[in-house]
């Protein structure tokens, strides 16, 4: 999935190399959000520290703004969806302050899973960090892309066990796993249902508990 996004991508990398190291200019955000969400892509993978400035900046000045570059589709992508999945914790942790919605959802890439939310791409890269800053900002823990696959499923097939037991204490509906994994992941799915679980969920400036996260349970195939 990773490579996909960098091929994905790379007809930007020609527009965005002209504003690289001298045209860009780090106080001054582009007029179009699309037009900056092709910076964000194609500077993405070569230097992170420039655009969490950059994402500061953008803040700063225009907050509904960047939340429009960091919601932007660029060949069916998000900024948001692609700094979760290179695992850019820093820039995700901004968005999600700035108010970026925690369950996006990606566009209809050719060959991949489409309608993903950042929480599916966490799980898909096993990264439990990004994976807390999104539940704590209301991720659905069972919100289905468009082939009915969960996050939970994700970090199943991926082998990301870590991330599949965090998922199960938050509250993931652990009804469509097979016995074997409910063998293996008895203590989460026990846990679950002997005590409410509480996690602080940012609403605005305000942090709520919420009690279940619960949803439908699905079953679906690999990409």
């Amino acid at each position: 999935m990773v490579k996909y996004l960098q091929k994905a991508i790379k007809p930007t990398l020609t527009t965005v190399s002209s504003l690289h190291g001298h045209a860009l200019d780090p106080e001054k955000p582009l007029s179009n959000a699309a037009f900056e969400a092709v910076v964000f892509l194609g500077l993405l993978r070569h230097n992170e520290d420039q655009l969490v400035q950059r994402a500061k900046m953008l803040i700063k000045k225009d907050r509904a703004f960047f939340q429009k570059v960091f919601a932007s589709k660029i060949d069916e992508w998000t900024p948001m969806h692609a700094c979760t999945l290179r695992g850019a914790r820093k820039l995700v942790k901004l968005a999600l302050k700035a108010g970026v919605d925690a369950n996006l959802e990606m566009g209809m890439p050719d060959g991949l899973p489409g309608r993903c939310t950042p929480l599916h791409l966490a799980a898909h890269r096993g990264d439990v960090s990004i994976l807390q800053l999104l539940v704590q900002n209301g991720a659905l823990l069972d919100k289905q892309d468009d082939t009915n696959c969960t996050p939970l499923y994700y970090a199943l097939r991926r082998g990301n066990t870590l991330v599949a037991k965090k998922l199960l204490k938050y509250g993931a509906d652990s009804s469509g796993l097979s016995r074997e994994e409910r063998l293996y992941y008895k203590d989460e799915t026990y846990q679950r249902r002997s005590a409410l679980l509480c996690i602080p969920v940012r609403t605005g400036s305000q942090k709520r508990k919420i009690t279940s996260l619960s949803q439908k349970s699905v079953q679906f195939s690999d990409s």
